[in-house]
């Protein structure tokens, strides 16, 4: 198989590396400032270290390649979908890795259609840290194609659905959950250093967590709040005096407490008769159906 990377910076270098030990031994690059080095400058040096070989064309790239993954900005997709759908041909594989919303994908789709088959991929952990093992969802109706082409070199694909969008769609809505935790333990610990408990408070939370499996907390937390919202109003409205008090920030306490006041009033608590639902699932797609009422 050979392999082509459209962009060769962090990423690239680590993907190269780890499918090169992994055995592909036919990976071929570009980048724009490696079409502007000679053969012998550092980043053709550090190409051939990881198994790659740079050329100087997008031409060049899509000849003879199996595969394309695009590793490019995500306010650059579209541009380079459109430089390099004009060397690509229908039984070639276009991937593309970029952190772009769900519309961008959308439309590269649209581009792609008839000149080549089209994935969306979307890489869900920090390359740097795991490289090719961490998960890639991909969509599209060839994603379990590129999942078969590239899996044997140790590439962790997870198929997510065949609708181009898929995959970036799930790690935005992934994204709403992680930086809003980070978000509010920083708020949390803010007021924890401004009251002199940030050890013992910090050590608290992150036990909490540890205690049992984080889908155990998930149940806890989104079927025990499905009920109770109502009374853990009162609860966050001390906790917000309390930040008031200290000069720390409320931004996410506030939200917090608007929410469960939200969904006190929607009425999970009497359509569940005021037992927590046995699973996640039920919990939200009551939600959804009352929100749509």
């Amino acid at each position: 198989m050979r392999l082509g990377l459209l962009g060769f910076g962090e990423a690239g270098l680590r993907f190269a590396q780890d499918l090169s030990q992994g055995g592909l031994t036919d990976i071929v690059a570009y980048s724009r400032t490696g079409a502007k080095e000679p053969a012998d400058g550092p980043l053709h040096t550090q190409a051939a270290a990881a198994g790659a070989k740079l050329v100087k064309t997008v031409r060049a790239l899509c000849k003879g390649t199996d595969v394309v993954i695009a590793l490019t900005p995500g306010k650059s997709a579209v541009a380079a979908a459109r430089k390099t759908a004009k060397y690509l041909s229908p039984g070639q594989i276009y991937v593309d890795m970029s952190s772009a919303a769900v519309k961008t994908m959308e439309d590269i789709a649209q581009l792609l259609e008839g000149k080549a088959r089209f994935i969306d991929a979307a890489i869900m952990s920090p390359v740097p840290l795991n490289g090719i093992k961490g998960v890639i969802g991909a969509s599209g109706a060839d994603a379990a194609q590129f999942r078969a082409l590239l899996a044997p070199y140790g590439m962790n694909i997870k198929v997510v659905g065949e609708k181009p969008g898929g995959a970036s769609a799930m790690k935005l809505i992934r994204s709403v959950c992680m930086k809003g935790l980070s978000a509010v333990l920083i708020e949390s610990l803010e007021a924890a250093q401004r009251y002199g408990v940030l050890e013992a408070a910090a050590a608290d939370i992150a036990g909490s967590f540890d205690e049992r499996p984080f889908a155990e907390n998930m149940k806890r937390y989104v079927c025990g709040t499905a009920v109770h919202a109502g009374r853990r109003v009162h609860e966050m409205a001390d906790a917000m005096a309390l930040l008031n008090a200290l000069g720390s920030s409320t931004r996410m306490t506030r939200a917090t407490r608007s929410n469960l006041v939200e969904l006190a009033n929607l009425g999970l608590r009497e359509k569940f008769n005021a037992r927590e639902p046995d699973t996640v699932a039920a919990a939200i797609e009551a939600l959804v159906e009352l929100r749509r009422g």
